[in-house]
Parts: C-alpha cells; sequence; structure tokens
C-alpha cells in the first residue's frame, strides 16, 4: 500500500521504500523539449497544449506517465504518427535521462484533438477543468472552451466526489432524473 508521507514523498509500506513525488516543476525542462518538439513536428497545426494527470497535481511516482492534452488543427498529417518519432527523440535527451535516473519513466502520453471536437467538450476536459496545467495556448482556444465547461459545470450542480483512496468521480448533474438527457 502506498501512502503520502511529509515532505512530498510515497512511502511505499510494505517495501519500507521512499520515493520522491514528480510535478510540473521537476519536469519542466522536458515538458520545454516536448513543446519545441510538438511545434517542429505539427507546426502552426498545434494550438494548444495542457498537462494533466498526476504530474500536473505533484502526485507522479516511478511509473506514473506524463499525460498530455494536445489540441491541433484538422490536417493531413497523422498527429499519433508524428508523436512517435517524437517520443524516439525525447528519449535521448539528458531532461530525459535525468528524470530516469531518480527511478522514473517520464513518457509522455498524447490526447489529441481536433479543434472541431474540442467544441464537443471531450469528457477529458473534465480533467483538465480540474487541475491541468495550460502549456501553450494560441489563440486562446483552450483556455476558451475550459471556461464555456466551467460555466456548464456551475450550472448542472457538478460536483467532483473524491473518495478515500484518492479516487474521483464526477456527479455532473446531482438532480438528474431518469430519461433526462443533458450536455456538458
Amino acid at each position: 500500500m502506498a501512502t503520502d508521507s511529509p515532505g512530498g514523498c510515497k512511502n511505499i509500506a510494505a517495501r519500507g521504500i521512499v520515493v520522491p513525488l514528480l510535478g510540473m516543476e521537476r519536469c519542466k525542462g522536458l515538458l520545454e523539449q516536448i513543446l519545441v518538439l510538438l511545434e517542429e513536428a505539427l507546426g502552426e497545426d498545434l494550438l494548444a497544449v495542457a498537462c494533466f494527470g498526476s504530474i500536473a497535481r505533484g502526485r507522479g511516482g516511478p511509473t506514473s506517465d506524463i499525460d498530455l492534452f494536445i489540441v491541433h488543427r484538422q490536417g493531413e498529417q497523422d498527429p499519433v504518427a508524428i508523436f512517435v518519432p517524437i517520443l524516439m527523440r525525447l528519449r535521448r535527451l539528458p531532461e530525459y535521462a535525468d528524470l530516469q535516473k531518480e527511478g522514473f519513466l517520464p513518457d509522455p502520453y498524447p490526447i489529441f484533438c481536433t479543434q472541431e471536437h474540442l467544441k464537443r467538450h471531450p469528457w477529458i476536459l473534465l480533467d483538465i477543468v480540474d487541475h491541468g496545467v495550460i502549456l501553450l495556448d494560441r489563440g486562446g482556444v483552450l483556455k476558451a472552451e475550459l471556461e464555456q465547461v466551467r460555466q456548464r459545470l456551475l450550472v448542472l450542480g457538478s460536483k467532483k466526489v473524491v473518495l478515500p483512496d484518492g479516487t474521483w468521480y464526477w456527479d455532473l448533474k446531482p438532480d438528474w432524473r431518469p430519461g433526462e438527457v443533458f450536455e456538458l
């Protein structure tokens, strides 16, 4: 069982091992390199990048990946195919090696989203609204959609419910009735 101990460390009680938690500040250099490589690969088609998940919350452990939400213009390029060479280049960088030496496996995990799909408010935006960190936002496209989601959550009376083990779920419409349909 893993528990948090003072000083931002994860205490793996069964093994008596204390591992520091990984957050945005420690990943800053690697995140900057990811942005550079994404901009090289996607150019002006790259619209926004946000980090979310355990790294954005400052709770990353040794096997935590770096969750990235990447907004791009619909183009002829397949962003997933573009990302594989980016990952291979990242793994050769000193920023990546430094985190590995500290016991982390800092592979990015991208979720690609077109600008058109972003306007339909995919569910992943709930986590980004809650704890995401915007790294790049050309023209404010991501910020604008996140604000719409925040406003919609207020109107619906949505609540994030955190369980004792730290996991959570969203009660999007506490007064929901069977058969009622609503949108985020």
